[in-house]
């Protein structure tokens, strides 16, 4: 068992005495209160005469008793001077009401509570998650002669069905035409059949319908073998260039045929909710700079991985590109739908805590009142108010902090008030 030591017993017999005195004192002076108004507490009249606070404009957490400089910025400290307060609600903080001074010193700005379309482009990163098999096209020019044209697009180049990509001079290609105008002109069996063979045969070649009925109505032959696109596709390989000599199968050009390319994206569960089946996609490769796809979204995958916290979205695009390989790194934006006439703030209006969110409402005439909203989809610079405020009325963007800070010590005042009158 420990006993106390002599000084600790003096120091308690000691404090006990002036307690005592000190209450029979105020006991015969008429109370704390004796000298203060009737509607004025003791905590109200301590409130009013406290010494004037300086806050830094740029650091509302730097507060000080005497004027000065800002230790953090250097800028010069101002007094905080909200002058007065009004009697809120029970379940809401009190409203502040601040002098003129105080919204040019702290650069209070408002905005206002606005309605309209909240769009949003999510950005992720997704891979290349199956490679289909490559469809690849030869172009030989199918007669021997000299090319005297070629297409000035480039390896990598997307080229349309039906784009001429290059001309040939051959005379065997003047020759095959004369040799079926001779055999129209026949009656005989045998040259009917011949004529309808030399049709096919120019058909394969690649001769148009239009360079045919030319042909056949008015004799005109086509000097040059052009070679078209006979699909859409992008050029792989130029196999022989403008002046060069070239045999029936030599390869002048190779086009790949068009792939549809699926990728895998990762979303944080929160995006989740903006994404759609049909929503158009734009692809970027680290690896090809400059080079961009469109796609869409195919489907989502609504179950979350629980492990990363990711929503997998598999979206597509379609290329022929030869250089895209399985599970190359893709960077993807996907256009969200828009959601129209939605009631919205600015981002920097609102106000996080711990206990919900918030944001300040300007009165008019100086006067602030806190406000607890329940915040929707963020787009941009915009946040979805889903309740807590009306259209047009006005918010604080800029130095909201302070005042809401204000108001939470004037809540609590309110509440140390109560206490004491309830004594």
């Amino acid at each position: 068992m420990q006993f106390l030591k002599p000084a600790t017993i003096t120091a308690l017999i000691l404090g006990t005495f002036i307690g005592i005195g000190v209450d029979r004192y105020w006991q015969g002076h008429g109370g704390i209160q004796a000298d203060l108004p009737d509607d004025e507490t003791a905590l109200k009249h301590a409130r009013q005469h406290l010494d004037p606070e300086y806050v830094c404009p740029m650091h509302s957490e730097v507060v000080t008793k005497e004027p000065g400089r800002c230790p953090i910025c250097g800028m010069e400290l101002v007094k905080r001077e909200p002058v007065a307060n009004t009697e809120a609600a029970a379940d809401s903080l009190p409203e502040v009401v601040v002098t003129p001074e105080f919204i040019h010193n702290f650069g209070v700005r408002t905005a206002q509570v606005t309605r309209g379309p909240v769009s949003r482009r999510i950005m992720a990163l997704g891979r290349v998650s199956r490679m289909p098999q490559p469809r690849v096209t030869d172009l030989p020019p199918g007669l021997t002669g000299k090319v005297i044209a070629v297409s000035d697009k480039v390896i990598g180049e997307s080229v349309d069905k039906g784009e001429l990509l290059y001309s040939v001079d051959a005379p065997e290609w003047r020759s095959l035409q004369q040799a079926y105008l001779d055999a129209l002109g026949e009656e005989e069996e045998d040259d009917q059949t011949r004529a309808k063979q030399l049709r096919q045969r120019l058909q394969s070649l690649g001769m148009t319908a239009a360079a045919l009925a030319r042909l056949e109505q008015y004799g005109q032959i086509e000097q040059t073998l052009d070679v078209h696109a006979p699909l859409s596709g992008t050029i792989i390989e130029w196999g022989a260039g403008n002046g060069e000599l070239v045999q029936a199968s030599t390869k002048v050009v190779t086009l790949g045929g068009v792939n549809r390319i699926p990728v895998i994206v990762s979303l944080f569960e929160g995006q989740g909710a903006w994404v759609d089946r049909g929503q158009r996609i734009d692809v970027r490769i680290p690896t090809m700079p400059g080079v961009e796809f469109e796609g869409q979204v195919d489907r989502t995958d609504r179950e979350i991985n629980f492990s990363t916290r990711t929503l997998p979205v598999y979206v597509g695009f379609s290329t022929a590109d030869p250089r895209i390989s399985y599970g190359m790194l893709v960077e993807v934006t996907i256009h969200a739908a828009d959601r129209e006439n939605v009631l919205q703030i600015p981002r920097d209006a609102l106000i996080r805590t711990g206990e919900g969110s918030r944001v300040i409402v300007a009165r008019g005439d100086g006067r602030f009142q806190p406000v607890a909203v329940v915040p929707g989809l963020e787009s941009g610079e915009v946040i979805e108010v889903i309740s807590g405020l009306e259209e047009g009325q006005e918010v604080v963007v800029s130095g909201q902090f302070l005042i809401d800070s204000e108001s939470s010590l004037r809540a609590d005042f309110q509440r140390m008030e109560a206490g004491a009158d309830d004594l």
